[in-house]
């Protein structure tokens, strides 16, 4: 063929050159596949997940990403995370953790890096397990009627994870539900068709499954069934409508018992439609079951009851359910290049419910505002762009229920060189998504920040206080409906309330936290101990953040006694009586620019009526000022006043009097600090306070005292006061003491002895701190030279005088020195007798058997501590060839004279015997 002809010469005559470009097209593919591998952007296949584990035990976190050549490196709070720190094992992919303390407790973050830049992974939370006390609790005496269902409640501890029930049942302990014992996902007990053989005592137990603590409840509940002919429905749990949060494709269980006779029919029904044909709700008993709740599944469900008796009451029971779930995050381009010095503008959607909060960082950084960068949740603007803001952005959403992350890269090109990778026209500019994003209404299912605050006209300010509307004292022992309703209904609309509330008086305990819709102006709190007292903090939230917090305390009531309980004796006035008790710490809300409204809860009369209430203020930028009555013969039946003409931006500080025929109560405890709205906001304080006088106490207390002279009448809370060794030049180890109100002397302890600590102090209100004052140093006392008495041996006198010295846990190793020192040295002399003693009986012994008292030795066998039954071996000592036996010395064969009579050793005749 001529074609072939043709070719073959030239193939040949240009096959060098041929090969040689084959070669090195071949050669720079691999090259630039090997160099493409670092410039990966780097994707997480794995992310650590929350652990909850008991201190001691082990903890392994798992974290991988692509290219398999990419960095991991580990963060604790935010710190960097080295192999070997606090004992942790870094591996490839993964975290060990082999024995969890407190130093290893935390928020977990790992970091996967390439060349082109860094990403974080979502956090990990790593929580110590944990098992609190029963709370005390009376004995509740429970009715039903016979052949329905009966409920015991069982309030479970607080637990991490969250605590499995079991209940003592007929002296056997149930952990799973049995025949009809219906133990539900809330920790009740539901016992179907009750009879009289299930009356009796109940009683409830939690179980941490991490540290395999069980913990049984203080008081029992008892049973009792009744038998009546007819008896109109009732609801006999709930005791009260709730609120309730659900996540996402979790079960939801609503608890619904009902009883009368005969046996009430119960139905359901969400928002007015019946439930009975929906496909995704079942019935248990008379519970309703969601398998998996969904966004559709918030609203309102109403339980209730008929059984063909009419009665006054409306048997019916309200459940406000709100699906959350947790962010979803996206980002607009996955990929953006800019020129040099222009702005870059990043657009993420942050989804869930309730609304997450946003984070951005840059190659796993967290960014701050500044004037180059411009953040809100929804976009980063970065202005002037350089070489330095190049790589990775990441846009990290987390709600509590759970965290998620997107990135996105930035490549800075210059101006005049053709983009390396032109994105599609499809993607939408962060401008046109934002004006087209539509309003969300407020309250609804996954509602999000309606508009860019930054994009709005005009200032937009958060959301005022809520103005709480229910009673601060409430008869329900275990619960409370809280209330409330907006200062104004104009202006940006409320997205949801932030709700918190704590057991007063109770050093362990923690708040409790809610989120729910800002159409719904209602909420309960469940699980309250009897005759306690709480307070509540609670804020609306818009488009513009928190706002300012509204304030109450509830006290809960007694509970019901049991029938057999004596009734109690009237009180009979006597002249021992005294005044009232003084009432609970009074809290503040917002009224108007120039008023506030003082609420508070009263104690025992001790006897006699209230017969009314005053209520006394104070300014609080000025040391010393005098209290004035606001408002004096306030009805005992009201407990909430309204106190006007007060002065715009002054801090007041409340208390409350109760008042009856035999005088005045104590004054409560003042109020918080409260700042009338309006007026010339204060800055914080310009100078901080003087020292004027210190001293050394003891060698573990210092005491103070100051001088402050405010600057421009600027109020002030109280004093921050550092301290720290004066050989240490880290500021981290500065301890910080408060010192709250208008006290001008203050005790530092638990220093330690012989000393030398520096000192400053800074004033503060609701803007910050002031600069700080004069700094001096003061060395505390040497320990004394005297020996310390043992701990057991210290005078109850001793203990009780407050100047008594405290014997630090510092000094617990010289103490364990010295008491095994002591009884070293008592061993020792006791064991000298006992040795002197051992000698002479032997040498005695000796004596006895023949033995002379001055022998030669005859053999290196050792006789000491050999029993009496063992010295027939004695005679079976092999003996020095080369030496004579002496007179006196056993033969042979185990015989020796005494007396001139042949006599045996002991342990020989039964030998010879058994012979």
């Amino acid at each position: 063929m001529p074609g072939k002809h043709d070719w073959t010469p030239w193939m040949k005559k240009n096959r060098p050159p041929v090969l040689l470009c084959t070669l090195g097209a071949v050669l720079l593919c691999c090259l630039q596949s090997g160099a493409s591998v670092p410039d990966e952007v780097p994707v997480f296949t794995e992310e650590p997940a929350s652990v909850v584990q008991k201190l001691g035990g082990s903890v392994s976190l798992r974290c991988s990403a692509r290219p398999a050549l990419a960095n991991i490196s580990w963060r604790l709070n935010g710190q960097e995370l080295l192999d070997g720190d606090f004992g942790a094992v870094l591996g490839p992919n993964s975290l060990y953790i082999p024995s969890l303390s407190n130093l290893t407790l935390g928020r977990y973050q790992c970091v996967a890096s390439t060349s082109v830049g860094a990403l974080a992974s979502v956090l990990a939370n790593v929580t110590a397990a944990k098992l609190r006390d029963f709370e005390p609790d009376d004995q509740q005496e429970i009715e039903v009627d016979e052949g329905n269902t009966a409920v015991i409640e069982c309030h479970l501890p607080e637990s991490q994870p969250k605590a499995q029930v079991r209940y003592s049942v007929k002296q056997e302990w149930l952990e799973t539900s049995k025949g009809n014992y219906l133990i539900m996902p809330s920790g009740n007990l539901q016992i179907a068709n009750a009879t009289r053989e299930d009356e009796g005592p109940y009683k409830c137990a939690a179980y941490n499954p991490v540290t395999q603590e069980v913990k049984t409840s203080i008081s029992a509940d008892r049973l009792r069934i009744r038998r009546s002919t007819s008896e109109a429905a009732r609801i006999i749990y709930p005791p009260a409508s709730r609120s309730i949060m659900a996540t996402k494709g979790q079960r939801l269980v609503l608890e619904c018992v009902a009883s009368g006779i005969p046996t009430p029919q119960v139905t359901w029904a969400k928002d007015g439609r019946d439930l009975r044909y929906l496909n995704n709700t079942h019935f248990l008993l008379s519970n309703l079951l969601i398998d998996a709740v969904g966004e559709d599944d918030s609203g309102t469900y109403a339980c209730q009851a008929d059984n063909g008796i009419i009665s006054s009451t409306s048997a019916m029971v309200l459940y406000n359910v709100q699906v959350s779930e947790p962010p979803q995050v996206t980002v607009e381009m996955q990929q953006q290049e800019v020129a040099y010095g222009e702005t870059v503008r990043f657009a993420c959607q942050a989804r869930g419910k309730p609304a997450p909060s946003v984070m951005w960082l840059h190659n796993a950084r967290p960014l701050s505002p500044s004037p180059r960068h411009r953040l809100t949740s929804r976009m980063l603007r970065v202005f002037n762009v350089g070489p330095q803001d190049e790589g990775l952005y990441q846009c990290m959403a987390e709600n509590g229920v759970g965290s998620s992350q997107a990135s996105t890269r930035l490549i800075i090109v210059s101006a005049g060189i053709p983009s390396r990778a032109k994105l599609p026209s499809i993607f939408l500019s962060p401008d046109k998504v934002l004006r087209e994003q539509p309003p969300v209404r407020p309250g609804a299912s996954g509602a999000m920040l309606p508009l860019d605050c930054s994009e709005l006209p005009g200032q937009i300010l958060p959301a005022e206080a809520p103005v709480i509307v229910s009673q601060p004292r409430t008869g329900k022992a275990d619960y409370y409906e809280l209330t409330w309703r907006p200062r104004h209904e104009r202006g940006v609309p409320v997205l949801e309330y932030m709700i918190k509330y704590r057991k007063v008086g109770d050093p362990l305990a923690e708040w409790t936290s809610s989120s729910i819709s800002g159409s719904l102006h209602k909420l309960t709190l469940a699980k309250l101990q009897p005759d306690s007292l709480y307070e509540v903090e609670m804020a609306a939230k818009n488009c513009a953040g928190l706002g300012q917090p509204a304030m109450i305390s509830f006290r809960t009531g007694k509970g019901r006694k049991g029938k057999n309980d004596p009734p109690k004796t009237p009180a009979v006035p006597s002249p021992s009586l005294s005044p009232p008790e003084a009432p609970d710490k009074p809290t503040v809300s917002t009224a108007t620019e120039t008023s506030a409204y003082v609420t508070w809860i009263p104690r025992g009369n001790r006897g006699f009526p209230i017969q009314s209430f005053r209520v006394e203020y104070k300014k609080v930028k000025k040391a010393g000022e005098d209290w004035v009555t606001a408002v004096e013969n306030i009805p005992p039946s009201r407990l909430s006043v309204e106190i006007t003409g007060l002065e715009k931006g002054t801090s007041y500080k409340f208390r409350v009097v109760a008042v009856n025929v035999i005088g005045s109560s104590p004054p409560s405890a003042p109020s918080k600090a409260y700042t009338v709205v309006g007026g010339r906001t204060h800055e914080r304080p310009v100078d901080g306070p003087y020292i004027t006088y210190n001293e050394a106490i003891n060698e573990t207390s210092i005491i103070l005292k100051w001088t402050y002279t405010p600057v421009n009448n600027t109020p002030i809370y109280g004093f921050y006061i550092f301290y720290r060794p004066t050989d240490s030049d880290n500021d981290s180890d500065y301890k910080k003491d408060v010192v709250e109100g208008d006290r001008y002397w203050h005790s530092i302890t638990n220093l330690q002895p012989e000393t030398a600590y520096d000192i400053k102090m800074q004033s503060f209100n609701e803007k910050g701190e002031s600069e700080f004052g004069n700094v001096v140093i003061l060395e505390t006392k040497a320990r004394p030279n005297q020996q310390r008495p043992i701990p057991s041996e210290i005078p109850d006198r001793e203990l009780e005088t407050p100047t008594g010295v405290v014997h630090r846990p510092g000094d617990l190793p010289y103490f364990i020195v010295v008491i095994v020192l002591g009884a070293f040295i008592f061993i020792i002399v006791a064991f000298i007798p006992f040795c002197l003693w051992r000698t002479w009986a032997k040498q005695k012994q000796t004596a006895d058997m023949c033995f002379p008292t001055v022998a030669s030795p005859v053999s290196s066998c050792q006789y000491t501590m050999v029993p009496l039954q063992g010295l027939a071996l004695v005679g079976r000592c092999p003996l020095d060839g080369h030496m004579t036996a002496p007179h006196g010395i056993y033969p042979v064969t185990g015989e020796c004279r005494m007396n001139g009579k042949p006599h045996h050793l002991p342990g020989q005749q039964q030998e010879e015997d058994g012979l």
